[in-house]
């Protein structure tokens, strides 16, 4: 009897870890914390009712608690279908219930939990959304808490200064905006670029030569794409070693970078410089084929390292990788024309 027992007990164990894991596979990061944000909410309704407070409405209260905690179920549920315009529309909601509390309460307790969302929700915003939807959010509703000084100028008279309550809550919405932005930005460097030499890898340079073409064909500008591959780089490592070959690949990737202008990972300076993997690597230029390819003469003769180059115009009607695939004929052709001189 007691072995049917610990048996059943087993089974019904398995078959919980086996839902948990389901459960955490179908989450993703936007699920998570699209849940964590409302939860964190409902705990501070949850708290004010366990531990009250003088003119407490224990009703209203129950209703934001329960309304916050089916916020959070909702993410958990869709997991990893839960959209970026659903969330949106949580923090939109969250906006407006911070909006009333602050223009319209009378209570210091419902006033401090209006300003307790900014940070999480500038968090949210900032990590999980594009630039400019971000950035115009975090501009607006930095209006929205300052006109509170107007609607609510008695705001938080028990508890002291509204201008200090509304000045702290600025600064800390701002840094933890900021923050989360900063993280997102070197994340996303740290996806798009080589570790070892600091060019773009595949996905970074897939990324930005697409927004080169879009602005190439929209402004009518040339853009060069070069192909370069250095010659008998085994040479090199047998020389000096493997860090003889790392020097040179970096200091040549900093001597293409100057020389295209290539400012950060996203392509929006004069051009960018992509590992392609090993020795080969890709330039593409806001220039002329020409001027990208007596450029890259200048630079071979100053360099200490030998390497071979390729060099077309990219034309509107292809994508990156015809025309890396067009440059990568021409480097074999010239490497072969001058084997042959």
């Amino acid at each position: 009897m007691a072995s049917g027992s610990v048996e059943w007990a087993a089974g019904v164990f398995d078959r919980a870890g086996a839902l948990l894991r389901r459960f955490v596979r179908w989450q993703t990061p936007f699920s998570t914390v699209s849940a964590l944000i409302p939860l964190m909410l409902a705990v501070v309704f949850a708290s004010d009712l366990v531990v009250g407070h003088p003119h407490i409405e224990r009703p209203m209260v129950s209703v934001w608690l329960v309304l916050y905690l089916l916020l959070a179920m909702v993410p958990l549920v869709l997991g990893r279908h839960y959209p970026l315009w659903a969330g949106f529309a949580v923090v939109l909601g969250m906006e407006a219930w911070s909006s009333y509390f602050l223009m319209f309460s009378r209570h210091s307790h419902a006033e401090i939990n209006a300003l307790l969302e900014l940070p999480l929700v500038a968090l949210y915003v900032a990590w999980f959304y594009p630039t400019v939807v971000a950035w115009s959010f975090i501009g607006l509703s930095m209006a929205r808490v300052s006109s509170t000084l107007i609607w609510n100028p008695d705001m938080g008279n028990d508890v002291g200064s509204p201008f200090v309550m509304i000045g702290y809550a600025l600064i800390i919405m701002l840094f933890c905006f900021e923050g989360a932005r900063a993280v997102r930005r070197q994340l996303r460097a740290q996806a798009c670029t080589d570790a070892l030499t600091g060019a773009l890898n595949r996905r970074g340079m897939a990324e930005a030569g697409s927004r080169m073409l879009r602005r190439s064909e929209r402004l009518d500008e040339p853009l060069a794409v070069a192909v370069i591959d250095f010659d008998d780089f085994k040479l090199v490592n047998d020389a000096g070693g493997h860090a003889a070959g790392d020097t040179a690949l970096r200091e040549s990737v900093r001597q293409w970078s100057a020389m295209v202008g290539m400012r950060g990972h996203s392509g929006r300076g004069g051009g960018f410089v992509a590992r392609l993997g090993g020795d080969e690597f890709v330039l593409v230029a806001r220039a002329g084929s020409g001027e990208l390819r007596a450029s890259l003469g200048r630079a071979h003769d100053e360099s200490p390292f030998s390497w071979s180059w390729g060099v077309v115009a990219a034309q509107t009607t292809e994508g990156l990788d015809e025309a890396i695939a067009r440059a990568d004929a021409e480097l074999y052709l010239g490497r072969g024309a001058r084997r042959e001189g």
